[in-house]
């Protein structure tokens, strides 16, 4: 039953391949569980005391985000921190990668890998860089939309600022704009016009 109602749905909707890149490599997402975790104080609430709860941990969220994120920006950051972590760690694994020109005015490179034996992979991997488009043999650029350590390594040789080639979704800039509406504060209950309808009255 799933498979047919799928297949009646074009597969840009509900397959990673054909999605674009919209879907950044990623086919599930927990944001319901992020969801459970920030409304659990509200559970067994009355609904409209579930209601304000909701709208005051909203407001809370947006205040607290925004004033870290223009903190940030006043400090000179242009990335978020978690963006910059995992490119750090890429950085970090670039010493020992060795470069080949392939294609120059295509932007694309060999990248190799030394060995490792204090590593999952083993190390000893070859990948092909794209330069112009952005991805890589080994995948992880294009998933997280942040330089893997075989793009950086490029790059690094080709005298460009690696960290240019961060996605934008994840610049403070953007991150801003994301936390910059203004809520308007709820009128109180006393003031609060005469409901025109029906009325539901609870079972006692």
């Amino acid at each position: 039953m799933p498979y047919t109602y799928l297949t009646s749905e074009d597969v840009d909707k509900w397959t990673q391949s054909h999605d674009g890149g919209r879907r950044y490599g990623a086919m599930t997402t927990n944001i319901s569980e992020c969801f459970n975790g920030v409304l659990k104080g509200a559970r067994g609430l009355p609904i409209a005391a579930m209601v304000e709860f909701t709208w005051s941990k909203l407001v809370a969220y947006f205040h607290d985000r925004h004033k870290k994120i223009t903190e940030d920006l006043s400090r000179g950051k242009v990335w978020s921190d978690y963006a910059m972590e995992i490119y750090n760690k890429n950085a970090q694994k670039t010493a020992g990668h060795t470069v080949r020109n392939f294609n120059h005015e295509t932007g694309v490179y060999q990248v190799l890998t030394p060995y490792n034996d204090h590593r999952g992979g083993g190390g000893n991997h070859s990948h092909e860089v794209h330069v112009f488009d952005r991805r890589c043999g080994c995948g992880k650029w294009q998933n997280l939309k942040i330089p893997c350590s075989h793009a950086i390594k490029v790059l690094q040789g080709l005298h460009l600022d690696a960290t240019s080639y961060i996605d934008p979704c994840y610049s403070l800039n953007n991150a801003i704009h994301t936390y910059s509406k203004h809520f308007v504060v709820p009128k109180s209950e006393s003031l609060w016009r005469d409901v025109r309808g029906p009325r539901w009255v609870p079972d006692p």
